[in-house]
């Protein structure tokens, strides 16, 4: 299974996640269902990111993937689309423009072939952001939207599906200005009582995108959504608690919403691409301009990156960690072997690193420097180092708090204590910006 956030260090200039609903365990579908959602995907995810490569925006490529979906018979939107209660369809979209925040939403739709176009059209032709019912089938005949008749929405390919599906398509984009949109459209739940309307048309539950932030389409039990605010509260919890889009996502999958209920996608400002669910199953897939191209029916763990139990010596499994990881246990290497001057090369070169010990505070990377090679002239004197149960704290998106214990062996006397480091991811690398060593029991001193 490919890894779910963006490899390496070069920032995508732009990206896309794609998703076609959340719900069955797709180890139990026949081959037929399997090949035809996957080359639904493939079909769409090359579209989307062939127009980005172009330079195509962020909006006009939500529109142009959503309407390849909505056209495809093996997804519940636009054609393919489940049946109310009465026998007919009645279609939801929205869509949002993260440069400016305009959006528009259609709901109970009869009759329009591509919802999604519709919604843009409220969102560009009118003072309002959802048009429902009898009057947004007028709408669409006022704009001239292809219409077609029932048998249209009677003729999808039914393919054997014992097992719930929340329908529903989405789009989020990064385009290569920076902009962000956000789209997603349904044809409601399976035999739903006329006239009941999901998350998909509704902004902030369903659809969300802003440019300070992320760009979030959701699939699932549209009430759940709505209650819970859940496109928007990605953004919230990026905005005001400073969350990274993972951290984000992963509450909202794992506290917020019940086991069963659906999934997210979701790309940050900065290119970070989400795709989260906790059900069996979610069609989605990815594409970023660093060569990324992705799709799938399930994920490994629902997408959610893995943890630490603050036990271990080994850190999560994502970019940020990985590479902290790796430049800690490389700090054990070099002072094992005597070596200061490379055990100081993670520290940030600068006068605004400071170091804590002992209550008290060493500022700038040289005087920080000399303290340690007075401290520990030799390497009899420094003695054989081991880090243990570190435990990462994500800061934001550029900037990383490891807790963890230390451990010193030298003449026979052991010492340890704790520390607690915080980091920045610069261009060339994360440094570490603060170090607070504490030794146990008296707190007077560091390795």
């Amino acid at each position: 299974m490919p890894l779910l956030n963006s490899s390496g260090n070069e920032t995508p200039s732009w990206a896309i996640v794609i998703h076609g609903g959340a719900g069955g365990d797709p180890q139990k579908w026949n081959d037929a269902k399997t090949k035809i959602r996957r080359t639904g995907l493939n079909r769409a995810l090359t579209a989307g990111r062939d127009a980005l490569a172009q330079g195509g925006n962020a909006l006009d490529t939500v529109e142009l993937v959503i309407r390849i979906l909505e056209d495809d018979a093996a997804f519940n939107a636009g054609r393919g689309a489940v049946l109310t209660k009465a026998g007919k369809v009645e279609l939801d979209a929205s869509i949002m423009d993260g440069r400016t925040g305009s959006c528009g939403a259609v709901a109970g739709l009869t009759a329009t072939q591509n919802p999604i176009s519709l919604a843009r059209r409220v969102m560009t032709e009118t003072p309002h952001v959802l048009l429902a019912g009898k009057g947004a089938d007028e709408f669409a005949k006022a704009q001239q939207v292809p219409l077609v008749a029932p048998d249209y929405f009677l003729s999808r390919n039914r393919v054997a599906d014992n097992e719930p599906h929340f329908g529903t398509v989405g789009c989020v984009v990064l385009d290569s200005k920076g902009d962000l949109a956000a789209g997603t459209s349904t044809g409601g739940t399976s035999k739903k009582l006329p006239g009941r309307v999901g998350d998909s048309p509704i902004v902030g539950a369903g659809t969300y995108a802003a440019n300070d932030t992320c760009a979030v389409s959701g699939t699932g039990v549209g009430e759940e959504y709505i209650r819970n605010s859940v496109a928007y509260d990605v953004a919230a919890q990026m905005r005001y608690a400073d969350r990274n889009i993972d951290d984000a996502v992963s509450k909202i999958m794992r506290q917020t919403l019940d086991a069963g209920v659906g999934g997210i996608i979701a790309i940050s400002k900065d290119g970070t691409i989400v795709m989260q669910h906790n059900t069996p199953g979610m069609s989605c897939g990815a594409a970023n301009s660093t060569g990324r191209f992705e799709t799938h029916l399930g994920l490994e763990r629902g997408g959610e990156p893995l943890k630490s139990d603050g036990n271990s010596n080994t850190p999560v499994s994502s970019d940020a960690e990985n590479a902290i990881s790796e430049l800690i246990l490389q700090q054990v290497v070099d002072w094992n072997r005597g070596d200061i001057d490379a055990f100081m090369k993670p520290y940030w070169h600068s006068d605004e690193l400071t170091f804590s010990s002992g209550g008290k505070v060493t500022r700038g990377y040289e005087k920080t420097l000399a303290g340690y090679k007075e401290r520990y002239p030799d390497k009899q004197t420094m003695g054989a180092l081991a880090f243990e149960k570190l435990e990462y704290q994500s800061l934001g998106s550029k900037a990383m708090q490891v807790l963890g214990i230390w451990k010193l062996e030298r003449d026979n006397q052991p010492l340890e204590g704790r520390f607690t480091l915080i980091l920045r991811q610069f261009p060339e690398g994360w440094k570490i910006v603060h170090d607070h060593t504490s030794k146990t029991p008296d707190e007077t001193g560091n390795p």
